[in-house]
């Protein structure tokens, strides 16, 4: 059928190049036709004009009841012209934000809605400057929602971090938050007991670093936060070898207890601002008597070491000994 109207066209164009007179009278006519044409573009028109909606910033706690409405009807005065130039050259759509919406609580969830002649400057702007607005239909835009189930999970970071050489952490990775909350469809949510973030990859690291690092939030669950703070302080530190007397405690009396070795080594690691602390007397390495059993070694032991310092190796961590009845 088109290949037939095809023929048909170019067969009566044909015939009108080939008879003269006719092709005279088809000149006058277009001209005829364009001025006509321009004439009305020129002319100040009333017109009903759709203008496509887009709904954007949607609440991740709620789920729509309803089909939003996707065009609204604006009747406007403007040039032909502009009227024109709408229609074939405008892509522009209004957007409506959930989050500046007015709204109103329900037992089972929200309703948002938005007075169409509060928006009007956002009309005007997809409209164009040259078109006067004389009425938006509909006046009031609804939409209603209902509450999802939500569940909150350990937010737990996706990690690569390679720290330099004689440098360390000061203190523990913080994120922030820890946990989230996930709104969604029930039987998904059962199934999750954490959400991870995007992999941080840092190398080398000699610095501080303060870093947002996106979620990886699983399809068909939505989540207020996209983004967890991520705080990681290191610090250079030092690390030093010497040698410790090892004391022996809780001993019963009317004994002697020989140790073999009687001085141990150990492995410490500090921050370098904290090297003064090797000068004292803080570190107290002990056996305990009253574990004396069957056994022909001792487990070595520490007091409280600050949370700062690092017992990295303790050499030998058994001893052999000797009960001496005095």
């Amino acid at each position: 059928m088109p290949s037939n109207l095809k023929n048909v066209i170019v067969s009566f164009f044909k015939s009108i190049l080939k008879n003269k007179k006719l092709s005279t009278y088809a000149f006058f006519f277009f001209i005829a036709f364009s001025f006509w044409f321009l004439s009305m573009l020129s002319r100040t028109h009333e017109t009903t004009l759709q203008i496509p909606v887009k709904y954007i910033n949607y609440p991740p706690d709620l789920v729509e009841e309803n089909v939003p409405k996707n065009l609204v009807d604006v009747r406007v005065k403007a040039p032909g012209f502009s009227i024109f130039f709408f229609h074939f050259f405008n892509f522009k759509q209004l957007s409506l934000r959930y989050d500046l919406a007015n709204s109103k609580p329900t037992t089972s969830g929200k309703n948002f809605f938005w007075i169409m002649n509060s928006n009007r400057k956002s009309i005007a702007d997809v409209l164009g400057s040259s078109m006067e607005i004389m009425n938006i239909s509909p006046a009031k835009l609804a939409v209603s929602f209902t509450n999802k189930s939500k569940k909150e999970v350990p937010v737990i970071l996706n990690s690569d971090i390679n720290i330099k050489q004689t440098y360390w952490l000061s203190e523990e990775i913080a994120i922030n938050p820890l946990r989230v909350m996930l709104y969604g469809d029930n039987n998904r949510l059962d199934n999750l007991t954490s959400i991870t973030t995007e992999l941080l990859q840092l190398t080398e690291l000699d610095n501080d670093v303060n870093q947002k690092v996106e979620l990886r939030i699983p399809d068909e669950l939505q989540c207020k936060t996209t983004f967890v703070d991520v705080q990681i302080k290191v610090e250079p530190f030092i690390e030093e070898l010497f040698e410790q007397k090892v004391e022996v405690r809780n001993l019963r009396e009317g004994y002697t207890l020989k140790l073999f070795p009687g001085t141990i080594n150990i492995t410490l690691r500090l921050p370098q601002d904290k090297y003064n602390l090797l000068k004292t007397d803080f570190l107290h390495m002990y056996i305990d008597a009253s574990d004396i059993s069957d056994q022909n070694t001792l487990e070595v032991q520490h007091d409280n070491i600050p949370s700062f310092v690092k017992l990295e190796r303790i050499y030998p961590k058994r001893l052999e000994f000797l009960l001496i009845k005095e």
